[in-house]
């Protein structure tokens, strides 16, 4: 099972997640998910993404990346939607 932070970026497309892990020493670790936009494609298969926040702590700040394309996942895989302002 993944965490994810519950709030969503508001700049967030709703359409892709980054999966992470944060090792916490060699038997623990955690597993989240971070919300991201792929950019574009780069020639090496990679993707160039925009990550929004910090980890599973906070959906504020983005940065941009550039991950191998298996660590992006679906957000409908994850059953997680964008939510529509004023709800």
């Amino acid at each position: 099972m993944r965490k994810i932070m519950q709030r969503q970026p508001e700049k967030w497309q709703g359409r892709h997640l980054l999966k992470c892990t944060h090792a916490l020493n060699s038997v623990s670790e955690i597993r989240y998910l971070m919300y991201c936009d792929i950019i574009k494609q780069m020639p090496d298969g990679r993707l160039k993404i925009k990550v929004y926040g910090e980890r599973h702590r906070s959906a504020d700040g983005e940065k941009i990346r550039y991950v191998d394309a298996g660590k992006v996942a679906s957000a409908k895989d994850y059953n997680v939607e964008k939510e529509l302002k004023g709800r």
